[in-house]
């Protein structure tokens, strides 16, 4: 009696430490679905990084708890390991902080949703086991106690037998009784003419029985719990046999394939879960996996297949194998679940949004370019005019020496001036070529200051015509891998710019109408760098407008004059090699653009 009563303590005192860890383990959930659904959120709304604020302070909360749950020695590390190497909560605390502080990448933003997903299922497939473990642990122990009882009054029996053979009986279907509860039958124990020895035994063996009830409703309403914090993430449950047939699913999942969980069960998983195509010929055949599958949780992105034969949904899958229940040379497939559907849409519809903005930089950047070479091509043309009326007028000259012999000319001059005039003409054409074609990948190595002088070239003729004066300081002589048509175009926005801004303050000619320009190399972050400044002394920008001259749709420039997107083109081009450019101004007195260019 003395051992009966010590092992129903430590039964009860089992069932309250379990019934705790599983109570720790929901509100954990509980927590983690909190910070999920905030998490979520902040990541679906773009640009909306101060929703997390505090999310990281909640995530080492979270973490907190979970080492509390897992100091716990009732917790087997067998549980533990597995599920302690398959999560990485320092590593999302770390991304949710870069996040926080403004770090918010693409990159980070798909991670924190990768690892939030993988914490999130493994959260949930951890309390699962934990309540398939208290559940066998705790039954298993109602067992022992069960037989250690009937073994007790075996012993009895055999003593009585000696003393009191009217106890033989009694004894008997007391023994029956047990046996026929043990397995089940019976929920209480009844005896013909006990004695009061067997009315105290029996209504101990009564309590047992009704803790076991009791502990099993539990578990019922643990499951059902599970069940539905499962169905609320969107995520399902299927149970597989060795031989690969569904022996249990969650209904949520059996509606999407157009069936009943009844309708399903025993029927061949594979014919509804599709593996992802580079799994087809690698390790994890289905057949094989399931024949011989690890004990650690493999995970692998699904395919669904509706009731019309066609795969539909996005499906995230984790397996684990655990022993069947009433034999342990047999085993199971667990297998939890998201339905992923719903953020796949997004991820689709985001690329689209993405690959949308990418084609509209690019049109802004070939309509701006289009823009410079309409304007350029006007002044390229009033300079090969002028130069051509000099090459017809020596032309001329030298017709007319030709028919006169006393008419004296120095012929090698005028020669020499058609050649210069000429060569003038072809390398105004070839730079207007070179500007105008369209090689937007292509990069070469070429000192910056030749692709910065024809630049200039191209703008000599607009600086003449306003009185303009041009002061250059090169002392950047390493060569510099670029575009050199983007590159042209970033050096003519600026160019273009200045020289609005001195026409604006000057509008005649002036000796003030003077454009600064300078080149460096110099060190940054231990890279090697090239600085270009250029300082025009014209209207300057005003400190409101000194805000928004990178905004595409800000320009004070009239309708007349361009599309006002130099500045925003400009600083994607400079993105695209790497740099970064910087505006720094004074009203009524100068602008200086400084660009910064690594040397890669």
């Amino acid at each position: 009696m003395v051992i009966l009563l010590s092992q129903g303590v430590r039964q009860y005192q089992l069932y309250h430490q379990h019934e705790a860890i599983i109570s720790q383990t929901e509100s954990l959930i509980f927590q983690f679905s909190i910070i999920r659904e905030h998490v979520s959120e902040a990541l679906l709304e773009d640009g909306q990084q101060s929703k997390l604020s505090g999310i990281s302070t909640e995530m080492e909360k979270l973490n907190s708890n979970l080492t509390a749950i897992l100091s716990e020695k009732n917790i087997g590390d067998e549980y533990k390991l597995p599920f302690l190497n398959s999560i990485d909560l320092p590593g999302i605390i770390l991304l949710l902080r870069k996040i926080e502080s403004g770090a918010g990448e693409i990159e980070n933003k798909r991670n924190l949703n990768s690892e939030m997903r993988t914490l999130g299922e493994r959260l949930l497939l951890f309390d699962r086991v934990l309540v398939n473990n208290s559940k066998k642990k705790l039954i298993g122990f109602q067992n022992i106690i069960i037989g250690s009882t009937t073994f007790v009054v075996f012993l009895l029996v055999t003593v009585l037998t000696l003393f009191h053979r009217q106890l033989i009986v009694p004894l008997l279907q007391l023994i029956n009784k047990s046996s026929e509860a043990a397995s089940g039958q019976n929920t209480s124990i009844q005896v013909n003419s006990p004695s009061k020895e067997l009315t105290n035994l029996t209504g101990s063996i009564d309590d047992l029985l009704e803790q076991r009830s009791v502990l099993q409703l539990q578990l019922q309403n643990y499951r059902q719990t599970f069940l539905e914090l499962v169905t609320s993430l969107r995520g399902f449950f299927v149970v597989i046999s060795r031989e690969g047939k569904i022996i249990e699913i969650s209904s949520n999942i059996a509606e999407k394939c157009g069936f009943t969980p009844a309708e399903l069960t025993g029927r061949q998983w594979r014919d509804f879960f599709i593996m992802p195509p580079n799994k087809a010929d690698s390790k994890f055949p289905d057949a094989q996996f399931l024949e011989d599958p690890s004990t650690t949780c493999q995970t692998f992105h699904m395919s669904l297949v509706t009731i019309d034969q066609s795969p539909s949904s996005h499906i995230r899958c984790s397996f684990i194998k655990y022993p069947a229940e009433g034999n342990s040379e047999s085993y199971h497939i667990y297998c939890l679940g998201i339905d992923l559907s719903e953020e796949q849409a997004k991820i689709d519809e985001l690329e689209q949004c993405l690959a949308a903005e990418i084609n509209k930089k690019a049109e802004m950047v070939r309509v701006s370019h289009l823009a410079i070479l309409g304007e350029l091509s006007t002044g390229i043309a009033h300079e090969v005019s002028n130069l051509s009326n000099g090459i017809i007028n020596y032309a001329q000259v030298l017709a007319d020496a030709a028919c006169d012999p006393d008419f004296e000319i120095e012929r090698d001059k005028l020669f020499n001036k058609i050649i210069v005039e000429g060569e003038k003409i072809a390398g105004l054409a070839k730079n207007l070529l070179a500007y105008g074609q369209d090689d937007a990948q292509s990069k070469e190595l070429a000192p910056i200051e030749d692709v910065l002088q024809n630049s200039l070239n191209l703008m000599n003729h607009y600086f003449r015509i306003d009185g303009a004066t041009v002061e250059t300081n090169f002392n950047a002589t390493m060569p510099y891998r670029t575009n050199g048509r983007q590159m042209q175009q970033v050096f003519l926005n600026i160019l273009n710019n200045a020289r609005r801004a001195l026409n604006e303050r000057y509008p005649q000619k002036d000796e003030n109408k003077i454009i600064k320009i300078s080149t460096n190399e110099f060190e940054k972050n231990g890279k090697k760098m090239i600085r270009l400044i250029f300082t025009d002394f014209g209207i300057g920008i005003s400190g409101e407008n000194l805000k928004k001259v990178f905004e595409p749709s800000f320009s004070t420039k009239p309708a007349s004059e361009g599309i006002g997107l130099g500045l925003t083109v400009s600083r994607e081009l400079i993105a695209q090699h790497h740099g970064e450019i910087y505006l720094e101004s004074q009203p009524n007195d100068h602008t200086t653009v400084t660009v910064e260019l690594p040397l890669i």
